[in-house]
């Protein structure tokens, strides 16, 4: 029903005439159409390693987006301290554990390293030995903010010698060594903060809580922290004295709770598991209720009413509840 036309492709194409030069005039140079541009002579291999990166592992280090150089920027944090002294320690830690010379300028802020060898390692077994491959000395540089709480870090080559072909540098090799280095430093600080949470997670707490009594003359535990902090971390103490928070009023600092005893279980007495302290009352539903007690706040554990416990009591709770304390880390 419907025929299509043959398309024909054997049309001879249209030819522009030749560009016509009057006489006494130069015809200008005419580039041909399908010339390939030479070569050149000597033809570079391509990097095809993976880009040099500095590696901000540590929890007090970042890097600024566009860095160009061997840099790495620290913030002061719980672990560093003071920043500065921070840094200073951890360079002669890292290069004293390496057995490598470091020598500081007189501001403390410029340090220069000896030399930094690699090596390749020849024979196998028994006849194995190592043979310097290259070495290289780095200067370091710590350019602290005027408020303290953030300081650089910069590493950059200063000299380097190579002792076979193939470790000559080239292309970006030298950034690359500065930014092992740089790396390895960062590495070596954010192992100290891991080493400095453990131990301050290590501490056990001080506990200041001591019986006494309320403002109204009732018993009750004391602790010199204020009201709103006492609040906030008794609930990581109720998990250690196995009580239940079943509901709570902030307005009138009441926590609702249901205590029941507990038995350790096989498996943790095989473990070796502590047993959680126990409070030397009946299990069923109480009431504890935080009140300002002069500076101090005044914790009173309560019956299901609402009525005080007597002294005995309360004298009693005051063991169980620094054991409590201390196993949960808060400070009252």
């Amino acid at each position: 029903m419907f025929q299509s036309e043959p398309v024909q492709t054997n049309q001879p194409a249209n030819r522009l005439d030749a560009l016509q030069v009057p006489s006494g005039l130069q015809a200008p140079a005419q580039p041909a159409q399908f010339d390939i541009p030479p070569a050149p002579a000597q033809q570079s291999e391509a990097d095809v390693r993976s880009p040099a990166l500095v590696l901000a592992t540590a929890a007090s280090s970042r890097v600024e987006e566009g860095e160009k150089l061997a840099r790495v920027w620290f913030d002061r944090n719980d672990y560093t301290g003071d920043l500065l002294p921070f840094l200073q320690q951890m360079l002669r830690t890292q290069f004293t554990e390496q057995g490598i010379e470091l020598v500081p300028d007189d501001s403390g802020l410029s340090y220069t390293t000896g030399w930094i060898s690699r090596f390749d390692e020849q024979g196998f077994w028994f006849w194995k030995s190592e043979q310097v491959k290259e070495q290289a000395r780095f200067r370091i540089t710590l350019e602290p903010r005027p408020h303290g709480r953030s300081a650089s870090m910069t590493v950059s080559m200063i000299e380097h010698q190579y002792f076979t072909p193939e470790a000559q540098l080239s292309g970006r090799d030298a950034q690359r060594q500065e930014m092992t280095v740089l790396n390895q430093i960062i590495d070596r600080i954010g192992k100290e903060e891991i080493a400095i949470a453990l131990t301050n997670k290590a501490k056990a707490p001080d506990v200041a809580l001591e019986p006494g009594m309320d403002a109204d003359g009732n018993p009750a535990l004391l602790t010199p922290q204020s009201i709103d902090v006492a609040w906030s971390q008794l609930e990581a103490v109720f998990a250690e004295l196995g009580l239940e928070v079943t509901d709570m009023n902030r307005s009138a600092f009441t926590y609702y709770l249901s205590y029941e005893k507990t038995e350790p279980g096989l498996w943790s007495q095989f473990w070796g598991n502590s047993a959680k302290p126990l409070l030397p009352v009946a299990d069923g539903e109480y009431q504890l209720i935080l009140s300002r007690a002069d500076k101090q706040t005044a914790l009173s554990l309560r019956d299901k009413s609402g009525a005080y416990l007597n002294a005995e009591t309360v004298l009693a709770l005051h063991q169980p509840f620094v054991e409590a304390i201390r196993l949960a880390r808060v400070e009252l």
